[in-house]
């Protein structure tokens, strides 16, 4: 098993990566799994033009101060150490990418990285790829897009992906590929046909993307909802956010806000509550956003990612039913209520319903996580319903007649990618 990690164009250390292979190793480890070999893809010696922007913007600070020496270059342009930091290093190195020359080295660099890597370690099979920031989008354009030239390395890196190794799972974490999407323009539709390629030459094939947002992280943004086209799609995608503070300022803030005097503030002035939010995230940005190479809740994401959504699948099958045209759900309190009122609840409803539903098929998941029953009632109505493995009920829902195909497309899809 490989994982290959691709940085942001701002990072500057060779081993940006190391603390969080750390963590997905402790979580191997803890579940006695053979460690997978890493590799971090690094770029940023390419090209770094931010000294020389900011000796501009110095030179021009230092200039209306000696024609005004009583303006303070602090106040008539705010957030200096902000704007050099962390807001430049984004901006300004994502912009540069985009410049075809240099973002032609990088892709070329990536995809040597990819290759030699690969070649080092021939007997693995399986390739999980991680990226961060604008790494993110470096690999969203050398996958998907088609704006290249035909000698561009972005099509080599697809080659190798689909000819010498499998692509089993993406993770983007502090992506913003929501945004970038806009200037580059790649349709959903292509991006799951080559997702169509890349796992043709595997049986019930599919590629597992998890995208992780933490909460103060203002470049990164959801995009399951971007990129689905339809339920047999065999991009596997998920959101999953991060809530935590991402540093003691925030925890700080966060603290005041919940106070009863703040809380008392907030009741009778409204816009006192998104003025403290707004002051809880600003110092935090930059630390939210450098914050998932140290964190262990990103690496738990990581390593279910890679290995198969383990012990999720459930939840998985779940959200695709919830999502089938015309499936009406049946209210989930109403079960667990019955279940403190009459002991066995669900024993006892099955009881009653044998002979009115007639069970047409028991699906047990891959992961050993739960079962799907599907059955039919009396008027040939399907019903299914979704238990976790302690037989507790997590899931019940219907379709009418007329959307009874969908259902069955939905279960077949279900039955060739999450079950045994």
């Amino acid at each position: 098993m490989l994982v290959f990690f691709i940085h942001g164009v701002a990072e500057s250390k060779t081993h940006f990566a190391d603390p969080l292979k750390t963590l997905i190793r402790k979580e191997f480890s803890q579940k006695n799994l053979p460690l997978p070999y890493f590799h971090s893809g690094f770029h940023a010696d390419i090209f770094r033009h931010q000294g020389t922007v900011w000796n501009f913007v110095s030179q021009d600070l230092e200039l209306i101060k000696n024609e005004s020496p009583h303006i303070n270059s602090d106040e008539i342009f705010r957030g200096q150490e902000f704007r050099q930091g962390f807001l430049s290093a984004f901006v300004g190195d994502a912009l540069t990418y985009m410049n075809s020359d240099r973002g032609e080295k990088i892709r070329k660099s990536i995809t040597e990285h990819l290759e030699d890597y690969i070649n080092n370690y021939p007997q693995e099979k399986e390739l999980h790829i991680i990226t961060h920031s604008m790494g993110s989008i470096i690999f969203w354009d050398m996958l998907f897009s088609d704006r290249f030239n035909c000698d561009d390395s972005a099509y080599k890196f697809r080659s190798i992906i689909g000819e010498k190794i499998q692509l089993k799972s993406i993770a983007t974490m502090g992506s913003p590929i929501l945004l970038f999407n806009l200037m580059l323009d790649i349709k959903p539709e292509i991006i799951n046909d080559r997702v169509d390629e890349i796992v043709a030459k595997y049986p019930n094939g599919t590629l597992r993307w998890v995208n992780i947002i933490h909460a103060s992280d203002l470049i990164a943004y959801p995009i399951a909802s971007s990129l689905r086209t339809n339920e047999q799609s065999r991009l596997l995608i998920q959101d999953k956010f991060i809530a935590t503070d991402a540093n003691n300022l925030e925890k700080m803030i966060h603290n005041l806000i919940k106070s009863p005097v703040i809380k008392a503030a907030t009741a009778s002035i409204p816009d006192i509550s998104q003025i403290l939010s707004l002051a809880a995230v600003s110092p935090a940005v930059a630390d939210a956003h450098t914050g998932y190479w140290n964190c262990k809740q990103t690496a738990d994401i990581l390593v279910k990612n890679i290995l198969e959504f383990e012990e999720e699948l459930i939840n998985i099958v779940i959200a695709r039913l919830q999502k089938v045209a015309g499936m009406t759900t049946a209210l989930q309190g109403i079960n667990n209520t019955l279940e403190k009122v009459i002991p066995n609840a669900e024993n006892v409803w099955q009881s009653i319903t044998i002979g009115v539903d007639k069970v047409v098929e028991n699906i047990y998941f891959s992961d050993k996580s739960g079962i799907l029953r599907l059955r039919n009632n009396i008027a040939q109505v399907p019903h299914v319903s979704v238990y976790d493995y302690k037989s507790n009920p997590k899931f019940r829902g219907y379709v009418g007649l007329i959307h009874a195909e969908g259902l069955i497309k939905e279960i077949n899809f279900i039955k060739q990618n999450y079950c045994k």
